[in-house]
């Protein structure tokens, strides 16, 4: 799902990418997939901050290195989404920044309904399998108390 770890530099290299294609003159429709690969990881920055992108045994622990990595993350976001708002309004055609600004939104809403759903799913699944491994649980130890039971009546 997400590596923490990754997403700062994720970031940077998308925003440098972005920045010298606009001061190259690109065509701003032909950016808005680079635009959204950058809302789709403040999405993932997001949700690794609310920490529901662990797993199960995941939530168990939490490292102080991951809470740095997430606070990078999210310098590396504000400075990155600072110098493309410049940039954009420097050598973008007009209103390319408010078009950015709308189409990441909604890049980042679809992006983070389709991380919840992802976790849903995998909580779901979890809670499946305690549930069998509860339940077989407990009817192996009802047989073994039954049979415990039934040898020492004879």
């Amino acid at each position: 799902m997400i590596e923490v770890l990754a997403l700062a530099a994720a970031v940077n290299t998308i925003s440098k990418s972005i920045s010298a294609a606009v001061k190259a003159g690109k065509d701003a429709s032909s950016l808005m997939p680079e635009f959204g690969k950058l809302a789709r990881l403040d999405a993932e920055i997001r949700l690794a901050e609310s920490g529901k992108h662990k797993g199960f045994f995941g939530k168990l622990t939490s490292t102080e290195a991951e809470g740095f990595a997430i606070a990078e993350a999210k310098m590396a976001h504000k400075k990155a989404t600072d110098d493309l708002r410049s940039v954009c309004q420097l050598y973008g055609p007009p209103n390319m920044w408010a078009t950015v600004l709308s189409e990441q939104a909604a890049a980042r809403v679809r992006h983070e309904n389709a991380l919840k759903a992802q976790t849903r799913k995998r909580d779901q699944i979890v809670w499946f399998l305690s549930l069998a491994v509860g339940c077989v649980f407990f009817f192996a130890m009802s047989g073994l108390m039954i049979f415990g039971a039934a040898t020492l009546n004879k």
